[in-house]
């Protein structure tokens, strides 16, 4: 059954190049969340619909567990892909939240992996938040990739994967990780290694984006969330806080 137009904010950074956005979404574009930005958004209209793709993971607070679930209980429905949004879809799919793309299917099955194998550092928001270090996710997909093609070998792509771990994420720079594993040893040149068409950051970003466009020409959305209604506790009121809101904004709603 067809449903009614619903607002959709996507929250977007580096994962997506400028111009990346598919031109018929009608949609809020937002900068990467930060705690609180998610609860903002449902108290604007709690039908609302939220892709989560860049969040901040230094300089102010991530987005909250408990601000996703308060938003998914009020009814809106929310996906997450990519970055910031894949690692919380990972963590909240049994609880409501929608996840796409490769990097979600990989936080789901390896409940350990870092949260900062999405993380990169990005020029300021004003200057386009253009990641000017790579995130160790696509590395390993590079490397994985260079591998399987005959370029390296398998202790050559353990080497360069271990130099990518070992540094902080925003040291992650292709030719840092390649000096890092030269250092230990691994003769191992840029040539050797296959250029991607593109990061599976953006791949995935672009992935969940063109189904919000179809699903709006279709007003078509995931059935409601039944996962269990939501518990306010000291710690989310206390997050409310210090993201600025006044708690009297949350009674009974």
């Amino acid at each position: 059954m067809m449903q009614t137009k619903r607002p959709l904010v996507v929250f977007i950074g580096p994962s997506l190049p400028p111009g990346g956005l598919p031109q018929a979404l009608e949609a809020d574009i937002r900068p990467p969340a930060a705690q609180g930005d998610i609860a903002a958004v449902s108290l604007e209209a709690k039908d609302c619909v939220v892709a989560l793709i860049d969040g901040v993971f230094q300089g102010a607070p991530a987005v909250r567990h408990k601000e996703i679930l308060w938003a998914i209980d009020r009814g809106a429905t929310i996906f997450g892909a990519a970055s910031m949004g894949a690692l919380r879809a990972a963590e909240l799919s049994d609880h409501g939240m929608h996840g796409r793309g490769l990097i979600y299917r990989w936080y789901r099955r390896y409940a350990l992996a870092p949260d900062d194998a999405v993380a990169v550092l990005h020029t300021p928001e004003e200057l386009g938040a253009v990641a000017i270090t790579e995130a160790l996710v696509d590395l390993r997909i590079q490397v994985k990739n260079s591998r399987k093609k005959g370029n390296i070998t398998s202790p050559q792509e353990s080497a360069l994967v271990l130099a990518a771990s070992q540094l902080h994420y925003t040291e992650r720079r292709l030719k840092t990780v390649l000096d890092s594993a030269r250092k230990n040893g691994a003769n191992i040149s840029t040539s050797d290694l296959v250029k991607p068409g593109c990061t599976q950051k953006q791949f995935d970003a672009q992935l969940l984006l063109d189904e919000l466009t179809d699903r709006q020409k279709s007003g078509s959305w995931p059935p409601a969330s039944t996962a269990g209604t939501f518990v306010p506790t000291d710690a989310f009121r206390q997050d409310l806080a210090d993201a600025g809101f006044s708690l009297d904004s949350f009674s009974g709603a």
